[in-house]
């Protein structure tokens, strides 16, 4: 990592802080020889010593997070490649139990609509309406469970 990179990780890390102390803390990090530090580490530390209970972690994209999940296969280790496999299982009967909900919602309100508006057209607006509700909830789950297990895999390499 560069020397600017990091102090921009660093200073994004120290978000919490007043203006005066993150740039106080900055300037002890500006002429390090050597920038191949963990931003995260070190603001966990200065929240530490300051006496803040503040914990802060890499943020990781969800391509990041398929890449850190790919390298699992290529590690070759079967215990992990096993978790993995039960974790894209445990996704798909996830997604299916939480369409269960949806469904039952979606003909609750399907039937007011057909007694108060016999509108065909508002009807099926309606279904399509509540189908892709289902759809954003079922790929937000996806992509927060899939950084979730990237991040325990990150932690343990």
């Amino acid at each position: 990592m560069n020397k600017e990179k990091f102090l921009k990780e660093l200073k994004y890390q120290l978000r919490y802080l007043n203006k005066e102390s993150i740039e106080k803390e900055l300037k002890n990090y500006e002429n390090k020889p050597d920038y191949n530090l963990k931003p995260e580490e070190i603001a966990n530390q200065i929240y530490i010593n300051r006496g803040l209970n503040i914990k802060v972690t890499k943020k990781i994209s969800f391509l990041d997070s398929i890449s850190t999940i790919l390298n699992v296969f290529k590690n070759k280790n079967k215990k992990q490649i096993i978790d993995i496999i039960l974790f894209f299982i445990y996704i798909f009967i996830l997604i299916i139990l939480i369409k269960i909900p949806f469904i039952y919602l979606r003909d609750i309100i399907s039937t007011i609509f057909n007694v108060l508006i016999t509108n065909d057209l508002l009807y099926t607006l309606w279904n399509l309406l509540f189908e892709l509700l289902y759809a954003i909830v079922a790929i937000l789950i996806f992509i927060k469970l899939i950084k979730n297990k990237a991040k325990d895999y990150e932690n343990i390499n």
